[in-house]
């Protein structure tokens, strides 16, 4: 007589649904987060926001599907069962999509195997006590998160964290910026000369102070290069960016005798007795965490279409946002690396109590997503990504990688700005004769045809993520000089120091530049996985300075045409007195151009379209706005897709409606009409 399998009580089905639901949905997400700790340090998440995740994540969530798998009567076991195999898939899935198979058989196998585990779970008793034995181990696993894995890091934050205050002789105010992905050849020109007609306020610092112009970081990543511009002190690769593991840094040995404004983007070095700083919600800090969910498991083909997760810290959401829907994309823009910004020009502007302020503000500018105009205005992204980028680096189309340059250049231009916003608060405060201001980048970016990550230093692009900005303004100084000497960012804090009057322990790696010139013949900047040695004579920011004047005549970031056509921009022309194109084309957004405001916020200075008919990808194209030609581009291909983008001056739209009309450049430079759906009449 055959044996009936026993049934499967409710507490059998509650403990496998508890440890399924644990490792094949929420740990593997928690683990991911864990391990990168900068997700919660870019967001400033408190404490209690951390420790209510994992709770959540390794508690609530398992206990809560477990007991909605163990109801009772037929619909609970129908119920408790489709669970089951759809937890027990997930944790296949998470193990057979690293196999080197299609995803569809990925998924596939994993749907066999989440169904085996149903089927073995319903006919053998030895399946049921596993998830008996291991119901526990929600408790062991919420353990290893907060107490072994680097987000503990953020967690533990005991009073040694918070290293001793320096002596200082002579307090006097400090404003510290640190720029993020900064190269100094983007304001110099192919002699090493700072464009002073493009960087204004550069050249306001360089002349009231002292321009280092052989500057290098001395990390690549922005987690290491602003501990060692906070401490002198080069990082150790594995130290994540707390106080935890920079006990001693300048806020910290700062603090007795300043009041201290710290807006940190990424790192955590101020300790949160001493920093408020700027904190996100913890509703989006869940729907941070639902879009990672996304990536970790689902299948390739569903998650493709999630917002993606390699483009900054956190808001994952509204970058997705940014990109489909033109209001949210610009307000996000605006908000963003504004928020920091204006948080000190507030401080600056309202403080006018009798403590000495320390002003530091690292900003993510001029870093990707380049979105600002030098006056600070937005523009639309138009797509939604670079067509010059690959897999971290740049594709081999030279006209299209000087195109992201180009954005760059302008961003850079935005930074030049910021900076003249800072001086006239400080003036405004009646506190700038009198203050140490050092203005900094943490590391540059290489934009070249063909590199393979433009953020791994290699000895062919230390001119590019190794040689970065940095002026320093002592109190009180006239300035105007250009040092040449090897300076490095583990330079900075020891130079703060000398000109306070503060004694710094002796382990600092840096040095004051205030002092004698530091003894350097070569320098390393590291990376986690690569590290490049040099010399001191810094020719190779010039060597990068010469390439960006190859396609930006004078540093102009608007004059980017493509090689050999004619210099057409400003020029009047009229649609029904020049020859019809064979091609015709799509333009993209054309409601931006419907309603222009010249004097907001936002102005649609990025125009694309799409071509078709007999075209290719080398085709160059004139873009008309209000009847004069306001760029010169080139199409590209992608995907059998013929497209265009090109940069357009502000000065060329008007308040209302915009014409935009295109135009094919012959190999003469003849101008041909492309037929396009119209913007006006």
């Amino acid at each position: 007589m055959v044996t009936r399998p026993e049934t499967p009580s409710r507490f059998e089905r509650f403990a496998l649904l508890v440890v399924l639901t644990l490792f094949g949905l929420t740990w593997p997400v928690l683990d991911l987060l864990g391990r990168n700790a900068e997700f919660f340090l870019a967001r400033r998440s408190a404490k209690g926001e951390i420790v209510a995740l994992a709770m959540i994540a390794i508690i609530a969530a398992p206990v809560m599907v477990g007991l909605l798998g163990s109801l009772p009567g037929r619909a609970g076991s129908w119920l408790g069962n489709s669970l089951i195999g759809l937890t027990a898939t997930s944790l296949a899935l998470l193990y057979v999509r690293r196999l080197p198979v299609a995803w569809w058989v990925a998924t596939l196998a994993a749907v066999v195997a989440g169904a085996v585990v149903l089927w073995a779970f319903n006919r053998f008793a030895l399946s049921r006590a596993l998830g008996r034995y291991l119901l526990p181990a929600p408790l062991l696993v919420l353990a290893v998160f907060l107490l072994t894995m680097p987000v503990g890091e953020v967690l533990a934050e005991p009073s040694s964290a918070v290293g001793n205050p320096v002596p200082i002789a002579a307090p006097t105010p400090i404003l510290l910026v640190v720029f993020d992905e900064f190269p100094v050849a983007s304001i110099i020109d192919g002699e090493g000369e700072l464009r002073a007609d493009r960087y204004p306020n550069f050249a306001r610092l360089a002349a009231d102070g002292t321009w280092y112009r052989n500057a290098m970081t001395v990390e690549q990543q922005t987690e290491h290069s602003l501990p060692a511009i906070l401490t002198g002190r080069i990082p150790d690769q594995a130290s994540i960016p707390v106080a935890g593991h920079y006990p001693f840094n300048l806020f910290t040995a700062m603090r007795s005798a300043y009041e201290l404004h710290v807006y940190e983007a990424i790192t955590q070095l101020c300790p949160r007795a001493l920093c408020e700083g700027l904190a996100g919600s913890f509703g989006s800090l869940a729907g941070d965490v639902g879009v990672v969910s996304g990536h970790v498991l689902l299948p390739e083909p569903m998650s493709e279409d999630l917002p993606p997760i390699d483009r900054g810290w956190g808001d994952f959401a509204a970058v997705v946002e940014d990109f489909d829907a033109r209001d949210e994309f610009r307000d996000a823009l605006a908000e963003g690396p504004r928020a920091p910004i204006d948080a000190v020009l507030d401080d600056i502007s309202s403080d006018g109590g009798d403590d000495v302020p320390l002003y530091y503000l690292h900003t993510l500018v001029p870093h990707h997503p380049w979105q600002y105009l030098p006056d600070g205005r937005t523009y639309p992204f138009v797509v939604a990504t670079n067509p010059a980028s690959l897999a971290g680096g740049w594709i081999d189309d030279e006209f299209l990688v000087a195109q992201s340059m180009q954005r760059h250049l302008l961003q850079v231009g935005y930074a030049d700005r910021v900076v003249g916003e800072l001086i006239a608060a400080l003036e405004g405060a009646e506190i700038y004769d009198e203050s140490l201001v050092i203005v900094v980048a943490d590391h540059g970016i290489a934009i070249r045809p063909g590199v393979e990550h433009q953020r791994v230093i290699t000895d062919d692009s230390v001119g590019e993520i190794a040689a970065v900005p940095l002026f320093v303004k002592p109190p009180g100084s006239s300035g105007g000089a250009v040092d040449d000497r090897r300076a490095l960012t583990i330079d900075v804090l020891p130079t703060i120091a000398d000109a306070i009057g503060a004694r710094l322990p002796g382990d600092i790696d840096g040095v004051s530049l205030l002092g004698p010139p530091p003894e350097r013949s070569q320098t390393t900047t590291f990376g986690p996985e690569s590290e490049a040695t040099y010399g001191v004579d810094g020719t190779e920011k010039l060597e990068v300075a010469r390439r960006i004047e190859r396609w930006f005549a004078g540093g102009d970031p608007w004059a980017l045409r493509p090689e050999g056509s004619a210099d057409l921009v400003g020029s009047s022309v009229d649609p029904a007195v020049v020859e019809t194109s064979d091609i015709g084309a799509r333009l993209l957004e054309p409601d931006l151009y419907r309603d222009v405001d010249t004097s907001g916020a936002v102005i649609p200075a990025r125009v694309g379209g799409r071509l078709r008919g007999p075209v290719d990808g080398d085709e160059v194209i004139a873009v008309g706005v209000n009847g004069v030609i306001a760029a010169v581009t080139r199409s590209y291909e992608d995907d059998g897709v013929v497209s265009f983008l090109a940069m357009v001056h502000p000065s060329h739209f008007v308040d209302g409606e915009n014409g935009i009309n295109l135009f094919e450049v012959d190999a003469r430079g003849q101008l041909h009409w492309i037929r396009s759906e119209p913007t006006t009449g």
